[in-house]
């Protein structure tokens, strides 16, 4: 489980650093326009999510997945370095030039991620069948994941700050962090137990009403949009905070590390609770502490830092209930029909986060514009709040919609589950006489 787990850390490394730091390069370093910057972090990301889906149907067509998961590990994931590490070498273009550069690394990046993505999450499902499996191992890949994100922070200053752009001290950052990714995805690949148990190829239409009648996986990915959409606001606006409202470089690095620390300390305590609550009652619990967290950030530029620190802490929970959820909702539609697909469940969520993920891009771009952010230009005081507010309203205001939503979740599940209960009761007219 370690082993297999150690591939979050190589995979957030970069997913953050792209995260993060893209927007930013592209606004402050290359000039790009900020609502043009955040359409490029859109265009990449839903492209990595369209891939997705048919990746995951040939993985569940496939004979031998563990075998073909490994492959596509094996093969993919220089690939992925290599690209990574190439879009932070400035050419030296500008205008659209630049832009051109930056979409085409970006969605070279993109669908090479995209196949080590599916492959390394349906991997996963293959050790996860036992009691307890999944928090398990949901649990331990958040924790590397968030001592990737901890790598990235340290980081921070050779993506933000002028005089390191572009250097020496960025090239190795960068190409360390491939370094990475290559050597935890291939322990990952060589980590799970070679076992060999034939599935059976479904069929198209069989997948379809596999999927459209697995309850569990569409509420579950309603919810992930829905997060995806609004929560990564927050830790994006990091690098703006820092720039254009602290006047420090170096808030960045502090922000980002206390939102890492704050995940990596509260984990073992959300795999504790997770094995003894519900799972949406765990999962509500999750988001009303991100909720509060986005408050006591917004109430005053002393409590930033820990309003961050309780994001964080209920990110933590959120972020690896979504796969404890998934694991779930697969046992779920194998147990109902007798048919186990992984690629596809792990595709479509994949899909609705990154789709979620570059949309919430567009419109951090977007709102940039609207605040009048310019790189070369000071920011003024009614612009700095106007720039602090976004960074917490939009996430707040999607943490109280995914609050609602696991509340009418449960509310309606234990509706469904009165209503069977009395269908079966017995009646003075009618006996029950079994099913």
């Amino acid at each position: 489980m370690l082993g297999y787990a150690s591939g979050n850390f190589g995979k957030n490394v970069l997913a953050s650093t792209m995260d993060v730091f893209l927007l930013f390069v592209l606004t402050e370093r290359w000039g790009v326009a900020p609502e043009v910057a955040g359409l490029v972090v859109m265009i990449g990301l839903v492209w990595d999510g369209l891939c997705d889906p048919l990746l995951g149907r040939l993985l569940d067509r496939s004979a031998d997945r563990l075998a073909t998961y490994r492959r596509l590990l094996f093969v993919g994931a220089p690939f992925v370095g290599i690209f990574f590490a190439i879009f932070f070498v400035d050419p030296g273009w500008r205008g659209g030039a630049i832009l051109g550069w930056a979409i085409t690394i970006v969605l070279l990046f993109r669908t090479a991620y995209s196949v080590c993505d599916v492959a390394h999450n349906a991997l996963m499902m293959r050790i996860t069948k036992t009691p307890g499996a999944a928090t398990t191992v949901s649990g331990l890949r958040y924790m590397f994941s968030c001592v990737g994100a901890l790598a990235v922070a340290h980081f921070a200053q050779a993506f933000v700050d002028p005089a390191k752009d572009g250097g020496h001290e960025l090239f190795m950052v960068t190409g360390f962090a491939a370094l990475a990714y290559v050597g935890t995805l291939w322990l990952s690949a060589v980590s799970v137990p070679v076992t060999h148990t034939p599935q059976a190829a479904p069929t198209h239409r069989g997948s379809l009403a596999w999927i459209a009648g697995n309850r569990p996986l569409l509420m579950l990915l309603v919810l992930g949009f829905a997060q995806a959409l609004t929560l990564p606001v927050f830790a994006r606006s990091f690098a703006y905070i820092g720039k254009g409202v602290i006047h420090d470089a170096a808030w960045t690095g502090r922000a980002l590390t206390m939102l890492a620390l704050s995940q990596l300390v509260a984990l073992p305590a959300w795999m504790a609770v997770a094995r003894r609550l519900r799972q949406h009652a765990v999962l509500g619990v999750a988001l009303v502490i991100v909720a509060i967290g986005l408050m006591v950030f917004a109430t005053d530029a002393r409590a930033m830092i820990p309003g961050i620190a309780l994001f964080g802490i209920g990110n933590a929970g959120l972020q690896m209930m979504i796969w404890v959820l998934l694991a779930r909702a697969i046992d779920h539609g194998e147990a109902r029909t007798g048919v186990r697909l992984e690629g596809m469940p792990v595709a479509l969520l994949l899909l609705t986060l990154k789709v979620g993920g570059g949309i919430s891009g567009a419109l951090l771009g977007r709102g940039l514009a609207i605040v009048g952010w310019d790189a070369s230009a000071p920011f003024g005081t009614a612009a700095q709040q106007d720039l602090l507010t976004m960074a917490w309203l939009l996430p707040l205001v999607g943490a109280l919609i995914c609050i609602a939503g696991v509340m009418l979740h449960k509310f309606v599940g234990r509706g469904r589950a009165e209503d069977t209960t009395a269908r079966h009761r017995p009646t003075p007219d009618r006996p029950d006489r079994g099913i």
